[in-house]
């Protein structure tokens, strides 16, 4: 049987390549590199059968499946999901839609499918598909070759900024910090052998880090693969994509690093988690077992295949979803465009408090300034009112003391006149003795 790899020839997150390389591994050729946003038509040379690993993220274009009958699968490290897509302009406002009827049938005919996540585990189970957690299988990344600068930076990858300067403020003159960012611009002409050298040299400086710092899952889990010491460092925020690996790895808030409550030792980073192996050795021994079952597997198309339904089966359901799509759209934009108004109106409402909120504030500072004046007028009153009534205490001093000369001078005057008329009396007495 021939192979192929599964990957997204316009994603703009490197992650998406990793996965594909990691699944490239275990290949012993790759015939085909099939686009996963476009797997339902897939059409090889010859209508031959192809054996792919679908360890993957589905997907954008959700009418896109199910894959096509050449492509013979095995379902490991699948996930969907159902929420933010509707705010991608690139995305669909399907949720799981695509895994029911053909769709799920698909799932249960190649199943048991092997979830990547929790979250996917538990809608899978909810509406009938056999399924398992399988894990993903960038934790089966074997080690990249040591340089000879191992152990001479740490790799910060993706880590918002604020936590990202801290860190390299707490590290400045310790260790050299390499910042590094799994996004890219979206180019779907780039090969796979230079999509694949890129996946390796990032690999390869994440394998001769100190310890890789980051907030991306596909840079965590193939750290755990190459033990290399890695620290989840992520918002507090929910991402079902996440359960149940923040239990396998040394994880902080971007509160709690930002408020000093971070015990992770950069310099000498503790240890991995070694709870992932028993999902990744059994993972490993999955996906070998399958390409070792179906490596000399010669049979057609039709022999090989597991489903029941007919092409025309799957196009009248696809009509149906791809029908439900465009009705949700249409229903999403109508609502959108209520909005829309609403928004407006609400502006426009705001607009005019604000206009308002700024006569009121100007006729407020006009007041203001008139008590200010009055404030200032009161001022130079009491000043006045304070040397009046100094003058006024000064006067009353000067006339007290006129008054008290004045009635010392009368008395004076009159103790004088007494004593005159005395002195004349004892005069008129000693004339007559």
């Amino acid at each position: 049987m021939k192979f192929g790899i599964l990957y997204n020839k316009s994603n703009m997150n490197i992650g998406d390549d990793i996965q594909a390389y990691a699944t490239e591994r275990f290949l012993p050729q790759i015939d085909y590199y099939i686009d996963r946003e476009n797997i339902d038509s897939f059409a090889p040379d010859n209508s031959e059968p192809v054996a792919v690993i679908m360890n993957a993220w589905y997907m954008w274009r959700k009418w896109n499946w199910p894959p096509s009958k050449n492509i013979y699968p095995l379902m490991v490290g699948f996930h969907y999901a159902d929420h933010q897509l509707a705010n991608q302009w690139y995305g669909s406002p399907l949720k799981y839609e695509f895994l029911e009827g053909v769709g799920g049938d698909y799932l249960n005919a190649y199943g048991p499918v092997g979830c990547r996540d929790m979250f996917t585990l538990e809608n899978l189970k909810a509406i009938n598909v056999n399924s398992y957690f399988s894990g993903c299988i960038t934790m089966t990344i074997p080690k990249m070759p040591e340089r000879e600068d191992k152990g001479q930076y740490i790799c910060v990858v993706d880590v918002v900024k604020k936590a990202r300067e801290k860190l390299k403020e707490q590290l400045e003159g310790k260790i050299e910090v390499r910042e590094f960012s799994h996004l890219r611009e979206r180019d779907e002409t780039i090969p796979w052998e230079e999509r694949r050298k890129s996946v390796e040299e990032i690999l390869t400086t994440y394998q001769n880090a100190r310890c890789v710092v980051t907030r991306r899952l596909h840079c965590a889990l193939p750290c755990l693969a190459m033990g290399v010491p890695v620290l989840l460092l992520r918002g507090d925020e929910d991402d079902t994509r996440f359960d149940p690996y923040y239990d396998l790895l040394h994880r902080i808030t971007v509160k709690d690093f930002m408020d000093d409550k971070c015990d992770y030792d950069f310099l000498n980073p503790p240890a991995n988690k070694e709870d992932f192996r028993q999902y990744s050795d059994k993972l490993s021994e999955t996906v070998q077992e399958f390409v070792a079952s179906v490596k000399d597997d010669n049979r057609s198309v039709e022999e090989i295949c597991k489903t029941t339904f007919t092409d025309q089966d799957v196009k009248n359901w696809r009509h149906d979803v791809m029908k439900k799509a465009l009705e949700t759209w249409l229903f999403d934009d109508h609502k959108k465009h209520e909005k829309d108004v609403e928004q407006r109106k609400e502006i426009n409402r705001l607009k005019k408090q604000e206009k308002l909120a700024e006569k009121r504030q100007e006729r407020v500072l006009e007041l203001k300034e008139k008590v200010n004046q009055k404030n200032e007028r009161i001022d130079e009153l009491k000043e006045k009112n304070k040397k009046l009534n100094e003058e006024l205490k000064a006067s009353k001093k000067a006339y007290n003391a006129l008054k008290n000369e004045a009635f010392f001078t009368t008395f004076k005057r009159k103790l004088k006149n007494k004593l005159w008329r005395i002195k004349n009396k004892i005069k008129r007495i000693f004339k007559k003795d």
